[in-house]
């Protein structure tokens, strides 16, 4: 049996599903799964649990876990979902058997481990101030005002952030400006920002077990963030890319630093320099795959079933 954590809505895992010819468990991050069972001793081991949709589910006879976000819920306290997590957790990570990704849980984004692993391996990096004090950001936005300005980013990979009063969206990048500059305190939240790069084009790469899927996209118009322009498509154009060899090793190098076999890196290309921008553990696929017809969709499945 292959088991599948995935969030809630991704057709990427849908046309993985498609071609997998055998039994599988999807649990979504709103599922609500409730343990039957976890029976150990010298003789025997058993877990079994089930679902709003299914019953008697037998994890112990899985041979390969594909961890593409959610995690387990029990649909009741935080309390009991922490317990559900740490039992689940102790049970399935130690169980030798093909794992692709790892669970959002237990992989909290940081760019900056990322960022200074790719320096380590030889990768060039923007440059990057974080600061939450509004003089040393002003220092550092007048060093680039000349150029291309500068751009902030969020820290994890926590999308929003709730007051008495508001939800925050940390999803996009954007630039600083002097009236965003003006109305900033004096001293604020520990920030990250960098200087902006007017990419040539901007390469996201597929990394799935030693294996590079990439796309060149070109963004015919001045925005910040591409991600905007997913839906409306008419000013970006995204073409099959090879990144070097010497790249491609480089950015393997930080992949199997943090123990990453699955993901999605983010580059930009400018003045024949690729810039190493950041990693995602759990990054969307599908816009990449159906672009450029890679049917990543048919590599993964192979090696969920054949469990290596």
């Amino acid at each position: 049996m292959i088991l599948i954590y995935s969030k809630d809505v991704d057709d990427f895992v849908n046309n993985v599903i498609d071609y997998l010819d055998e039994d599988f468990i999807r649990i979504g991050e709103s599922d609500k799964v409730t343990i039957d069972a976890m029976n150990f001793s010298n003789e025997i081991s058993s877990y079994t649990l089930k679902t709003e949709y299914l019953e008697n589910v037998e994890l112990e006879k899985i041979k390969s876990i594909w961890f593409n976000g959610g995690g387990i819920n029990s649909g009741s306290t935080n309390y009991e979902n922490k317990c559900y997590e740490v039992l689940n957790d102790a049970f399935l990570l130690q169980k030798s058997v093909i794992k692709i990704g790892k669970r959002i849980a237990d992989f909290e984004t940081n760019r900056l481990d990322f960022m200074l692993e790719a320096k380590a391996q030889g990768l060039k990096i923007p440059h990057t101030l974080i600061t939450g004090n509004k003089e040393k950001l002003k220092t550092f936005y007048n060093a680039f005002d000349y150029k291309n300005g500068i751009v902030s980013k969020r820290i994890l990979d926590t999308l929003y952030y709730q007051d008495n009063e508001f939800l925050y969206n940390f999803n996009l990048t954007f630039q600083i400006t002097s009236e965003i500059l003006d109305q900033t305190p004096d001293e604020f939240a520990i920030s990250f920002f960098q200087e902006r790069i007017i990419a040539d084009f901007e390469i996201r790469v597929i990394y799935i077990d030693g294996y590079f899927y990439s796309t060149a996209m070109h963004i015919f118009e001045d925005i910040i963030d591409y991600r905007t322009k997913l839906i409306e498509m008419e000013n970006l154009r995204m073409v099959p890319f090879k990144l070097p060899t010497i790249i491609e090793e480089k950015l393997e190098k930080v992949f199997r630093k943090f123990n990453l076999n699955y993901g999605s890196a983010d580059l930009m290309y400018c003045d024949d320099e690729y810039y190493f921008l950041e990693i995602n553990p759990t990054g969307q696929i599908s816009f990449v795959n159906n672009a450029c017809n890679y049917y990543i969709e048919n590599k993964l499945a192979e090696i969920l079933k054949n469990g290596k």
